[in-house]
Formats: structure tokens, C-alpha cells, sequence
């Protein structure tokens, strides 16, 4: 009405109204503020509302070292929370984790920098070391389920490799037959144990069907040791120093002139030179019967094409069998080696010539009058082996067409090729069923397989004994014989070891495995000292937790 003021633009009563409804806001605001504080002083009656807790975490080693492959990387921490004291392994308000990575930086595995070392979540931590020589960061973490606040400490891992020196034991694993490599380590005198599968975080192809490995070591002011993994689907070099490997280590792309096609070598030996620092050549023979020889005097040597052949670089006109026989007594002692032609059942001689083409062809050894054999036998090839017996002496086991076997025996020292032992009608039970061989370089002594058996047979009385003392289980068979000689060119450096030590290279080796074993370790390999007088051998050691064991070699050191 005409009544009211106003208050600039805006009259009395307006004036009025706008002030009444902020005190109605004022008072909406107080209350719903009185509200929300009442319920949070309701919600401490219903909720347990406690501090965060602090968690420490002691006993965690600062640097932990192990041998990869071998030993197992073990942590038990202790955590302590501020408000739950000590935690123990079944408090289900806390997680645990454990984690890898290279110290280094860089990829662990397939492209991921760490890796889950406890994928089951435990307090404790004790897995095996399975990694590459290198140092690693561990991570161990704490998590509060309840808050979800995590504590963590780090400590370093060291690994160091399990192949620098030892035996390297060649296995097939599993019914695939996977191509395994497990070690025999030997850190020092006083520590020597197995470390399995080496090769598989190395970088090693997935292959099949373990043929042997292949090992020269050199006394040059620059080593350059040379280790070949064989099988029957491919042969690898290895880093001599990492036994790192992969796909573009195969050997038919790193040391032959012109690759082979569709062969991959299977067997591999060397010829000794008068120079105790190096070899005179490499030879080696492929799954198609073709044989190559890499001459080392020349600049650039490398496996050129096949010399089962009449002419150099002319295509094969025969295969030969999977054996090279070698003197193996001191170096410079025989310059040549021996080869068999499965095709016409004759030997064929390697030889050094005064040029390198006449290294490049095989060529049938020259009968002698008088001989105690031919050289052009008519037999197949059963096993063929070098030695250092009589100064330098191949065996060859061979096999007439009705199944009769018998031994020669041919001295490859001085120019080689001198027949000087033959053994016919063997008084030995199941030699002819047997595939698994192993002679002696000290004794006249023949050790054979067949099952779960071994026997021992004296050449030089053609008496057999049964080595009744290598007790293997019915479930058990025999997978290798070996005697693993120390190479010559490096044998001056060994000769600082130990007798003890020189005196392993004539232990017979064996490999067997149980196939009752429920995973794929039921190899094992034992070491034989040969009693030279009583015709028997007595346990030095073993070793087991292997694959099916195929061949040994020790990797020799300085």
C-alpha cells in the first residue's frame, strides 16, 4: 500500500520477505549440519575406527647370493604392525608378495621387467634361483587388506653362473624328448653340486632329441673355447663364457662357409697338432651322413662343403657313420682321423696334407700285406670310440650280416691307420644286443650295457665280469657309458690340478634313469673308479635329479 517505504529500487515489504526467507536458509543450513555431526558421533558407536597401523619389516638379508639354477632364494621376514603386533603367516588382514627385476633395467622374460617369485601370496619365500648370472633387485611388499596401505623393502640378489666349470650332462626330457641341459657344478673343491636345465633361461631353442655335445678348449692368449649343443633337430654354439644362446647361434649359420641344407650335426671331434695351444682341425659329421672339416691354420677357417666325397666341392658319393676316431694320447701325436663309409663297409682316412685342399676329401685307407685286418671290411658299424690306450687306439665295433660282433682296434698315432687288435668270438653274454659302449684308456677293459646291467670285459683274457656293485632298480635302465678324457690342448694347464682331480677323466660314467620317477628327473649319473688289477669298480659318486641322461663332458678351466 501507499503505506510502505522503500529501500532504493526495492520497497518495504520486499524488503521484508527476502529477509525472512534467509533466516529460513540459515536455519535448513544449522540443522543439517547438526545432522551430519550427529551421525558421525552415531557412526563411532557403530564402527571400530582405530589409527592406521605402521608396519616395519626386519630380517630381510640386504644382498642375497645364490648359484643360478642351483640354489634357492630364501627370505623369512619378520613384519610387525603398530596395532596387531607381530604378523603371522595365517593373519588373513594381511598379503604378501615377492618380485624380481634386473638391477640393471631391462626385460626379465618375454618382454616383462619382474617377475612374481611367490605367486601363492606366503609370508616366507623359498623358490629356486632359476635366472641368468646377473644382479637383481628383490621386492618384498606388505599389504593391509583392511586399508589398503602397502609397506615394502628391496634387497639385492646375486647370481652367479652354475657353468663355469664342471660337468656339462646332456639330457632328453620327457616323452618329446626335450633337449635339456643339466650341470654338475663345481664352485670349489669343497662345494661341487647339480644345478638342472641351465640352459633354459639362456635363450636356448625348444628342440628334440639330444645327440651329444660337442667341446674343444684352446690355450691361445684368447681363449676362444668352443661348446656345441647337438641334436637331431639342431646344433648350437654356446657363449663360452654365459652359455648364452639362440636361434642365430645355429651352428650351420656361424661356422660353415655355405649352410647345409636340411642336416644338422650330430657328431663333432678334433685332430690334435703339435701346437699344445690349439687343434689342428675340427671335423664333424651331420644326420645325413655327410662329414666337414674346419682346417684352423687358415685365416677365416670354417666348415666348407662335404669331404665324404673324390674331389673337393663335388657332392657326396657316400654317407658315413656318426663316429670320428682320433688319437687321444699327447699332442702332435697323430695328425689324422678315421671315418666310416656306412655305404660301402669301408674306413676312410682324414689327413693334414702340406695344402688345405687335400684336407677337404676323405680317402680310403690302403691295405697292408701281412695286416691282421682289411680296412674294407663288409660290416656295418656298431660303435666306434677313441682312446688313449697303446698310445693312441680306436675301437670300432662291428657287426656281420647274421648279427656276429667283433672289435678292432686301430692306432692312430704317428701317421694312424696301423691295425693292431682284433677280437672275434667274444666271451661275453648279450654283447650283441648291446648299443651302449665305453673302453678304457689305461686297461684292455670294454664296458657294455644292456637293461639295467653292466659288464665289464677284459680284452686281453676275453673274460666278462658283471659289475654286480652298480645296483640299478628293475625300473631302471642305462643311458650312457662314458669316460670323459680331458682335451690335450688344455691338458698342460690341468696338470696343475690334483691327482685326485686328473684321476676322474678314467672313472667310467654312468647314466641311468628310473622311469618310475612320477616328473621327468629320475636320471642319474654315479662315478666308477676302474680297479685296473681286480677287474671291478667301486662308487666314488652320484649325482641325480637329471633328465634321461645322453652325454657328459666336463668343461675343463684354467
Amino acid at each position: 500500500s501507499g503505506h510502505g517505504w522503500r529501500r532504493g529500487n526495492e520497497c518495504s515489504y520486499c524488503w521484508i520477505i527476502k529477509m525472512n526467507v534467509m533466516k529460513i536458509h540459515k536455519y535448513i543450513w544449522c540443522a543439517v549440519v547438526m545432522f551430519f555431526l550427529y551421525g558421525c558421533f552415531d557412526d563411532k558407536g557403530n564402527y571400530d575406527y582405530r589409527d592406521m597401523a605402521d608396519i616395519t619389516i626386519e630380517n630381510v638379508p640386504e644382498v642375497i647370493e645364490v648359484l643360478g639354477n642351483s640354489d634357492r632364494i630364501i627370505v623369512t621376514p619378520k613384519v610387525i604392525s603398530s596395532l596387531d603386533g607381530e604378523v603371522k603367516e595365517d593373519n588373513g588382514n594381511f598379503e604378501f608378495s615377492y618380485k624380481i627385476e634386473k638391477k640393471s633395467g631391462g626385460t626379465m622374460v618375454a618382454g616383462q621387467k619382474w617377475v612374481d617369485l611367490n605367486p601363492s601370496k606366503t609370508l616366507n619365500l623359498d623358490t629356486l634361483a632359476a635366472f641368468a648370472a646377473d644382479t637383481y633387485i628383490g621386492w618384498f611388499a606388505v599389504t593391509d587388506k583392511r586399508s589398503g596401505v602397502q609397506t615394502s623393502t628391496t634387497f639385492d640378489i646375486k647370481v652367479s653362473s652354475p657353468t663355469y666349470e664342471g660337468w656339462m650332462v646332456l639330457c632328453n626330457e620327457g616323452e618329446q624328448e626335450r633337449v635339456r641341459m643339466d650341470m654338475i657344478s663345481v664352485i670349489s673343491a669343497e662345494r661341487v653340486i647339480p644345478a638342472y636345465n641351465v640352459l633354459a633361461p639362456l635363450g636356448f631353442p625348444e628342440v628334440k632329441h639330444a645327440r651329444g655335445i660337442g667341446f674343444y678348449p684352446t690355450r691361445l692368449a684368447n681363449p676362444d673355447d668352443v661348446i656345441y649343443v647337438m641334436s637331431e633337430e639342431g646344433t648350437y654354439k654356446l657363449n663360452k663364457e654365459t652359455f648364452k644362446t639362440d636361434e642365430s647361434w645355429n651352428m650351420n649359420n656361424v661356422d660353415f662357409i655355405i649352410p647345409p641344407a636340411d642336416e644338422h650335426v650330430v657328431y663333432y671331434n678334433t685332430v690334435n697338432s703339435s701346437n699344445a695351444s690349439a687343434a689342428l682341425a675340427c671335423l664333424c659329421v651331420t644326420d645325413a651322413g655327410n662329414a666337414y672339416a674346419q682346417v684352423l691354420n687358415t685365416p677365416g677357417a670354417a666348415f666348407e662343403k662335404p669331404i665324404n666325397t673324390s674331389a673337393r666341392g663335388e657332392a657326396p658319393t657316400y654317407r658315413v657313420a656318426p663316429y670320428i676316431g682320433v688319437s687321444m694320447a699327447r699332442p702332435g701325436n697323430g695328425k689324422a682321423a678315421i671315418f666310416y663309409d656306412v655305404d660301402n663297409q669301408r674306413f676312410m682316412g682324414w689327413k693334414q696334407g702340406y695344402v688345405d685342399f687335400l684336407m677337404q676329401v676323405l680317402n680310403p685307407i690302403r691295405d697292408k700285406d701281412g695286416a691282421l685286418f682289411t680296412f674294407k671290411t663288409g660290416m656295418d658299424l656298431v660303435y666306434m670310440e677313441s682312446t688313449r690306450y697303446s698310445n693312441g687306439l680306436v675301437y670300432a665295433i662291428l657287426q656281420d650280416a647274421v648279427g656276429k660282433r667283433c672289435i678292432y682296434g686301430i692306432n692312430m698315432s704317428g701317421n694312424g691307420y696301423v691295425p693292431e687288435s682284433k677280437y672275434e668270438d667274444l666271451n661275453a653274454p648279450d654283447f650283441d644286443k648291446a648299443t651302449l659302449f665305453a673302453f678304457h684308456s689305461q686297461f684292455p677293459y670294454m664296458f657294455y650295457a644292456v637293461g639295467n646291467k653292466i659288464y665289464l670285459h677284459n680284452l686281453g683274457t676275453n673274460t666278462t665280469y658283471p659289475m654286480n656293485n652298480i645296483a640299478l632298480g628293475e625300473n631302471e635302465t642305462v643311458t650312457m657309458l662314458k669316460f670323459n678324457l680331458y682335451r690335450q690342448c688344455s691338458l698342460k694347464d690341468l696338470n696343475n690340478q690334483s691327482e685326485e682331480f686328473m684321476a676322474r677323466q678314467y672313472e667310467l660314467m654312468v647314466g641311468s634313469y628310473n622311469a618310475a620317477t612320477p616328473d621327468n628327473n629320475g636320471g642319474r649319473l654315479g662315478f666308477y673308479p676302474v680297479d685296473g688289477v681286480n677287474n671291478s669298480v667301486t662308487k666314488r659318486a652320484e649325482y641325480s635329479g637329471f633328465a634321461k641322461i645322453k652325454d657328459v663332458v666336463y668343461r675343463e678351466r684354467r
